[in-house]
């Protein structure tokens, strides 16, 4: 015999044929406890024509969940029914629900079914993500590894464990998201993930992971950002140049010069934003005093030391020299010992560092300074605000500066 079934909306036939006398009542007792996910009584939403559509409809759903109008288990309508009932594109309400699965808020099963998530709304852990092991050796990622230093210490405070997650394939076989990674997020074992070391092979692939998120790039269109402003750098910069009366710059820079593309960081038109900084303060700068590569460095040190050589061996020398950044700086200060040019009372040194690496300069230089503990909070603070399931915006942080006789 076939008897239909009904627990939460969900309709099940079953053989009750050579079934024991209790089992329905037993049945019963198994399902009446549980919590059964419901279908939702989603209501409307109105898009304007000026407005971001799944913007819209992210901010709503967001509001309709943590006020308690979508209780924990309820599920939702198909995207394309959630689409046609609010008049946009699956395309744009598969982004707005994919957001609201990074917060925390949605659950999607492997049946593609969505509903409001049912875990508790602690933030326990958080992944850190390098894309290379070489965070640990390398010289010159010095800043790399006393970032990791302040997150550590920041997390611990806060009482949030870490699972350190070091992507030791090469960059062209990163493309898939690395598969303990990948593992930890499908089981909740981390709750939130921060990507401090990335390229262009991984990055598209860990911003579809479904958990809050945060990332150091310059990328533009990328909302979970932190980024460092060379604009800011520049201007401040040559507003103290200008103060010295200098009249006269140049530039020594491992960041390369590319052609003019959409979507790209500040550093990649560093070069640019010095030569608009020089024309705007009226400052005379020389094609062989602006030493940049036209491909990536590897041993920065070293080409800071050789690029000074070059430009001190220029017949003409200008009043002030610029260096960026901190490990390019190293080989400049060992070069400007070695020729003299420190003793110079005609040059000003302008230098880039690290708030927390040490760097050895006996000499007068203006500094600019990265705090890489404005940056690790920068970091937490994007994946608990997502977590939490605020809105977020991308954040630049400023950079810090000062003049000294030196840095030890």
């Amino acid at each position: 015999m076939l008897r239909l079934f009904r627990f939460g909306g969900n309709e099940k036939s079953v053989n009750t044929s050579g079934l024991a006398p209790g089992f329905f009542i037993n049945l019963f007792e198994l399902f009446k406890n549980q919590v059964i996910p419901r279908d939702a009584h989603i209501g409307d939403i109105e898009i304007g024509t000026s407005e971001v559509a799944h913007k819209v409809i992210l901010q709503k759903l967001r509001e309709r969940i943590l006020l308690g109008k979508l209780a924990p288990g309820t599920k939702l309508p198909s995207t394309t029914a959630l689409a046609s009932r609010w008049k946009t594109s699956r395309s744009t309400m598969h982004t707005a629900l994919s957001n609201l699965v990074k917060e925390g808020l949605l659950e999607r099963n492997h049946g593609s079914a969505t509903y409001v998530s049912m875990r508790p709304r602690t933030l326990d852990r958080v992944g850190i993500y390098y894309d290379s092991p070489r965070v640990w050796t390398d010289e010159e990622r010095v800043f790399v590894r006393s970032l990791q230093r302040q997150l550590e210490a920041k997390l611990a405070k806060m009482g949030i464990k870490i699972s350190v997650f070091v992507d030791r394939r090469p960059k062209a076989k990163q493309r898939l998201v690395l598969q303990e990674l990948s593992r930890a997020v499908a089981y909740g074992e981390i709750q939130g993930l921060i990507i401090a070391t990335t390229n262009d092979f991984n990055l598209s692939a860990l911003l579809n992971l479904h958990l809050p998120l945060s990332v150091m790039t310059g990328d533009t269109e990328i909302g979970c950002r932190i980024m460092s402003s060379e604009k800011q750098i520049f201007g401040s910069i040559f507003q103290r140049l200008a103060k010295k009366k200098c009249r006269s710059v140049g530039l020594i820079s491992s960041l390369q010069t590319i052609p003019d593309l959409p979507n790209l960081s500040d550093e990649l038109y560093f070069t640019a934003h010095f030569l608009k900084e020089a024309e705007r303060h009226r400052m005379l700068t020389r094609k062989e005093w602006t030493r940049v590569p036209r491909e990536y460095v590897v041993e920065k040190a070293l080409y800071g030391y050789n690029e000074f050589h070059s430009l001190w061996g220029q017949p003409e020398h200008p009043e002030a020299v610029l260096v960026y950044p901190d490990m390019v700086v190293r080989g400049v200060i060992t070069a400007a010992l070695e020729l003299g040019a420190h003793l110079s009372e005609k040059l000003t040194f302008c230098f880039h560092r690290n708030a927390h690496v040490d760097i050895l300069c006996p000499f007068p230089a203006l500094w600019t300074i990265t705090d890489e503990a404005k940056i690790a909070d920068a970091l937490i603070d994007l994946v608990r605000r997502q977590h939490e399931g605020k809105p977020i915006t991308p954040v630049i942080v400023p950079s810090i500066f000062e003049e000294s006789l030196r840095t030890v």
